[in-house]
């Protein structure tokens, strides 16, 4: 009797429906960009290349400074628990690992993010995770920089 339960036990799970590749996506993933930016107070406004920023870089704390002169954008596509990295123009680095997409109330995910930056010598300066909606940015600044302060804007789509 055993063994006819057992036959049927694995008859059903050889037959049983295999879920699809659509009941089953992909592993999400996301296309960042990693804005790096020079705050000063040389009365010179906003780098034309930022101005889908200039809405966070007006108000505070960011309005102490006056002058925002764009250094460099590099892309990094992360994968979901994958950590991915981008050298700064600092000189350090930016370790970048894809948390979670989350479903925000207005239909457009939100996104979750683990940042470490380390300078030039090493030496972890942030860490930090950060919740924002796909298509936003999230800003850290404080390290100086030439005749300036540098600030991180790292922002995402996701996928």
């Amino acid at each position: 009797m055993k063994a006819i339960a057992r036959v049927v036990a694995v008859t059903l799970l050889v037959m049983a429906p295999r879920p699809s590749r659509a009941e089953n996506p992909l592993p999400p993933k996301a296309d960042c960009t990693v804005t790096e930016i020079q705050a000063s107070n040389e009365k010179k406004g906003v780098d034309p290349k930022l101005e889908r920023l200039k809405g966070k870089l007006t108000k505070p704390p960011f309005s102490a400074w006056d002058t925002f002169v764009r250094l460099g954008e590099p892309g990094i596509k992360p994968e979901k628990d994958k950590p991915a990295t981008v050298k700064l123009i600092t000189g350090g680095m930016l370790t970048v690992v894809f948390k979670d997409k989350l479903l925000s109330q207005g239909g457009r995910p939100r996104l979750r993010f683990g940042l470490d930056v380390d300078s030039k010598e090493g030496k972890r300066t942030v860490s930090t995770v950060v919740v924002f909606d796909s298509g936003d940015s999230v800003l850290i600044a404080g390290e100086p920089h030439g005749k300036g302060t540098y600030i991180m804007a790292f922002g995402c789509t996701g996928q």
